[in-house]
């Protein structure tokens, strides 16, 4: 029975990953033609694009009443997305960022990343909780859009390029939706068969599975070019994770929270949150070093959450 529940897990994933490619492929067609730039791009557009997979088997977790792997995987996903993204990302090539980009981004993160401290630790979560986060998801995207961007119409992209875009982005979301419902099941199956607490599973391996079109988009973006993008990305896209994602777990089941399971990946949220906010006002730069020491971060955190199995 474990075996099949790995089989269907891989399979799963392997289609949500493939799934998820095809929704950013879509959604930057569709980006194009209608002219957003690309700080904005990745800010808003890639990251609650990339985030659909985290939505995907968050929403259906907690609609099936399996919050503890729901919640593993937002506060997972948002300590990959710092730790193990931005970590390989940079340690394959360092990446200069300007203050007036992305300082202000790096300071709401930082704040947004001590909200799920706040919301958790109270023992008990409903519906006032995930609207609150819902609200701070809007705030930020307020925050994001009051910047003066820069729009410029794209050549090269026809009405009937976009409209199959349209068309695809609609598929693959339907894709999307489907192998996540397996990838619960599974992943669940797989905690149960093997002793192994939903909430470490959604920590650790269906977070990571859930990150991974992420971490190839961010490192084709900053392999190309593109740092605005990724760096975009990595922070709209963990902001999502503990705003829009939690809120709606939290506002489709409402539960009693077990804040001992997620003390951990909050730790790690915040201390990597800070480094990061370091990084940019002392060096404005992202380089190996700190790569590094993101990745390593990573490692700790996978090591500790294996280790300390038996207490969750």
């Amino acid at each position: 029975m474990v075996l099949l529940d790995i089989a269907i897990f891989v399979i799963a994933m392997v289609f949500l990953v493939k799934a998820s490619q095809v929704v950013i492929d879509s959604t930057i067609k569709i980006s194009d033609f209608s002219g957003i730039s690309q700080m904005a791009l990745g800010f808003i557009i890639i990251a609650i694009a990339v985030s659909i997979p985290d939505f995907s088997v968050s929403a259906i977790a907690a609609a099936g009443g399996k919050v503890p792997l729901a919640i593993g995987d937002v506060l997972g996903s948002s300590v990959a997305n710092i730790c193990l993204v931005l970590g390989i990302a940079t340690l394959m090539r360092k990446v200069t960022v300007e203050r007036k980009h992305t300082l202000d981004s790096s300071e709401v993160l930082l704040m947004i990343g001590v909200i799920p401290a706040v919301v958790l630790s109270r023992g008990v979560a409903g519906v006032f909780e995930g609207v609150l986060l819902l609200a701070v998801f809007a705030l930020y995207c307020y925050f994001v859009f009051r910047h003066r961007f820069k729009v410029r119409m794209k050549d090269g992209i026809t009405r009937g390029e976009w409209r199959r875009a349209i068309v695809l982005l609609a598929v693959s979301l339907a894709v999307v939706l489907v192998s996540a419902s397996f990838v619960v099941s599974s992943g669940a199956g797989i905690a149960a068969m093997l002793g192994i607490s939903e909430a470490v599973i959604g920590l650790t391996l269906i977070a990571f599975g859930t990150t991974l079109p992420e971490l190839v988009i961010d490192f084709t973006a900053i392999r190309r070019g593109n740092v605005a993008l990724a760096v975009g990305d990595i922070l709209g896209s963990t902001v999502v994770n503990l705003t829009l994602i939690l809120g709606a777990v939290l506002v489709i089941s409402p539960s009693v929270i077990q804040f001992s399971a997620y003390t951990l990946p909050i730790a790690f949220i915040i201390v990597a949150n800070a480094f990061l906010f370091y990084s940019m006002v002392k060096h404005e730069t992202i380089g190996q070093k700190h790569g590094l020491v993101f990745l390593l971060l990573y490692v700790l955190f996978i090591m500790l959450m294996v280790t300390s199995t038996g207490s969750y």
